[in-house]
């Protein structure tokens, strides 16, 4: 009990930390992208538009937007907890370490790009100028850069 007595700021903090700790690597762990936005992905999505709207008092609104955000992990993680004692999942992380579903946005679509591959049949010729034409421009504008410098009296 002395023991206690002497270290329970220490191991109060031990414990804030360790549980700060898992969530980060259970949050790391799971998908970021789902089809049925499933587990962490709302929490984080309203994390963006939280830290997006922020105007006024950055500091403090970022601040309150991450605890914002850790409390909703907290809150997924929870409910995955009662879920799995409840009996209606198998593991009690299954609610958002899952095998996601792949979001389709048509980016991946095999016949739309064989179709602008046809009407676009020099696209690898094209994409070598453009970085030629781009590294030419990096060039021109470090010379003004040097040019300008050189001017400038010390």
């Amino acid at each position: 009990m002395n023991f206690v007595r002497h270290h329970w700021f220490g191991l109060i903090m031990s414990i804030v930390v360790c549980a700060f700790m898992l969530m980060f690597v259970l949050v790391l762990l799971s998908p970021r992208q789902d089809a049925k936005k499933r587990g962490f992905i709302p929490c984080t999505e309203t994390l963006a538009e939280n830290i997006l709207s922020c105007q006024k008092n950055k500091v403090f609104c970022l601040l309150s937007a991450v605890v914002k955000n850790s409390w909703c992990d907290a809150k997924v993680i929870g409910a995955g907890f009662s879920m799995w004692v409840g009996g209606e999942q198998s593991t009690p992380w299954a609610n958002y370490i899952f095998e996601p579903e792949i979001v389709f946005d048509g980016i991946d679509d095999p016949e739309a790009r064989e179709q602008y591959l046809k009407e676009n049949p020099n696209l690898k010729t094209e994409m070598i100028e453009l970085k030629r034409l781009s590294e030419e421009l990096e060039n021109e504008e470090s010379k003004e850069q040097q040019l300008n410098e050189e001017d400038k009296p010390e």
